[in-house]
C-alpha cells in the first residue's frame, strides 16, 4: 500500500511539472524533450497504479468469506431484478464466491430464486462482442431487444399517383379531360415475432472452469463461438419447419424468405441441372440490378454468398482468358469499380451457412440491404451451472443459451431490398 501511495504522489507532482512546463512562454526544444520524458513517466505511473489497485482489490475479494453476504429479502430481489440486478456489486460479488465454494444458492437468491441465473454483465458482454465478429448477418442487420412475443406492421404496397390534364382552351383537343385519379390507399401485413432457443452445453473440469471464468477469455470464446455458428445457421438457412419428434421447430431464414418473394434471376446457359457450369457475368450484374435502385446505396448492401460461389465467381474470365473479378485497388475494369473485396461495387460477404447445393431452383446467391432484415433478442445470454452428474470426476457443465427470431422486409413490385441468383 506504501508504494501505491507513493506512485500516486509521484504521479500528482509529475503533472504539476509537465502544466507548469506547458504554460511557458518560450516553449524550446529542450523544454519538448524533458516534457516528453515526463509524460512517458506519467502513462508508465498510470499503468503501474492501475495494477497496484486492481490487485488490491483482488486480494480485498479473496479475504472475504463465503457467508458475509448479508440475507436478501424476496421483494428486495424482485426490485433489484427488474432494475438489471447482475450489474450491481452484490450480485457480482455472490457470483465471485459461488466460483469460489461452488456454493449456487446465493447467485440463485440474488435471481429471485430461478433455476438460472444472467451471466455477470463483464463476461456477457465479452461474449456478445465475439459474437458480432463470428456473426456477418448479426452485424449487417438491425437488432433489437424485445420481451414478449410481438407483432410488428409491414407496409406491402403505397398509393398510386396520376398526372391530371390541366388543359382549359376550347380549341385544344385535350379540353374535355379523359384521365381519371383513382382512389388508391396503402396496404399493410403483420408479422409475428416469436423466439428460438440456441443452446450450448460445455463440459470441463472443476478447476478448469474456475480459472477459465476467472480469466474469462477461453470459455467465453468457445461458447460464444459456438452459440454464434448455431444462430446464423438457423437465421440464415431456417426453413420455417413445424417442431416434431428430434427436430425442433426452425425460424424462417434470410434464405427461405428471399427464396419466397421470387425475386430473382436464373442461369440461362447449358441445360437445367448444369450447377455452376452455366455461370456467366451476367448473372451477376442481371442479380445485382433486380435490387431496387432505392436500396443499392445503403450502407449495408452486401453479397452474401458461400465460399464456393465466391470462388466460382472468381475464375470467370473474359474472351482474352483473364479473370473478371479482379480483387486490386488499381483496376478500372471488369465486375470490380476499384474497391477490394467488392463485386459490381457492391461488398462480399462470405457466410458458411449459405446453401451450398447446386441442384435446379437452389439458391446460389444473394444480394440486398441487409439494414431490412431485423433481429430480435429476447432476454440476456443465461446460463446454468450443473455441479452434480459428473461430480465423482469434479467436472461440471456449463449449459448456456439466448432466444432470439428474425423477420425480412422484402417489399413488393418497385420496392425490392433483396435479389437472388438461382440455378436453373
Amino acid at each position: 500500500m506504501s508504494d501505491l501511495k507513493a506512485m500516486m504522489e509521484e504521479r500528482k507532482k509529475l503533472l504539476g511539472d509537465m502544466q507548469q512546463l506547458n504554460d511557458r512562454k518560450d516553449f524550446s526544444n529542450l523544454d519538448r524533450e524533458q516534457w516528453d520524458r515526463m509524460d512517458a513517466r506519467y502513462v508508465e505511473l498510470d499503468g503501474l497504479i492501475e495494477r497496484a489497485q486492481r490487485s488490491a482489490r483482488i486480494d480485498a475479494e479473496l479475504r472475504k468469506p463465503a457467508y458475509d453476504l448479508p440475507a436478501v429479502r424476496a421483494a428486495s430481489a424482485e426490485k433489484a431484478v427488474a432494475a438489471d440486478f447482475a450489474a450491481t456489486p452484490e450480485y457480482r460479488n455472490a457470483f465471485a464466491r459461488a466460483l469460489r465454494t461452488g456454493e449456487m444458492s446465493e447467485v440463485r437468491a440474488l435471481n429471485t430464486g430461478s433455476s438460472n441465473a444472467p451471466m455477470p454483465q463483464d463476461m456477457q458482454r465479452r461474449i456478445w462482442e465475439l459474437m458480432m465478429k463470428e456473426t456477418p448477418l448479426r452485424s449487417l442487420a438491425r437488432v433489437f431487444q424485445v420481451a414478449t412475443d410481438q407483432q410488428i406492421t409491414v407496409e406491402t404496397a403505397i398509393p398510386t399517383g396520376y398526372i391530371v390534364d390541366e388543359s382549359t382552351s376550347a380549341t385544344d383537343s385535350y379540353a374535355s379531360p379523359t384521365s381519371t385519379v383513382t382512389e388508391s390507399t396503402g396496404t399493410f401485413g403483420r408479422k409475428t415475432i416469436g423466439d428460438f432457443t440456441y443452446a450450448v452445453r460445455s463440459k470441463v473440469s472443476y478447476q478448469a472452469y474456475n480459472d477459465y471464468i476467472n480469466g474469462g477469455t477461453y470459455l467465453a470464446n468457445k461458447v460464444a463461438q459456438a452459440l454464434a455458428q448455431t444462430e446464423e445457421q438457423y437465421l440464415m438457412t431456417g426453413d420455417n419447419s413445424a417442431s416434431a419428434t428430434g427436430n425442433p421447430r426452425q425460424p424462417s431464414g434470410v434464405v427461405r424468405e428471399i427464396n419466397e418473394a421470387d425475386n430473382k434471376f436464373t442461369f440461362t446457359g447449358g441445360t437445367t441441372g448444369q450447377g455452376w457450369t452455366g455461370l456467366t457475368a451476367e448473372a451477376v450484374i442481371e442479380t445485382a440490378h433486380l435490387v431496387s435502385p432505392q436500396y443499392r446505396r445503403g450502407p449495408s448492401l452486401r453479397w452474401m454468398m458461400g465460399d464456393t460461389a465466391a470462388k466460382e465467381i472468381r475464375k470467370l474470365k473474359d474472351g482474352s482468358n483473364r479473370y473478371l473479378w479482379q480483387v486490386s485497388d488499381n483496376v478500372p475494369e471488369g465486375l470490380t469499380n476499384g474497391i477490394n473485396g467488392s463485386l459490381y461495387g457492391i461488398p462480399v460477404v462470405i457466410s458458411q451457412f449459405m446453401p451450398t447445393g447446386t441442384a435446379a431452383t437452389n439458391v446460389a446467391f444473394v444480394v440486398g440491404d441487409f439494414s431490412n432484415v431485423e433481429i430480435y433478442d429476447r432476454g440476456p445470454i443465461e446460463f446454468m451451472l450443473d455441479q452434480y452428474t459428473d461430480l465423482a470426476k469434479l467436472n461440471v457443465f456449463l449449459q448456456t443459451w439466448k432466444r432470439s427470431d428474425l423477420t425480412v422486409m422484402v417489399g413488393a413490385s418497385g420496392y425490392r431490398p433483396f435479389a437472388h441468383a438461382e440455378f436453373k
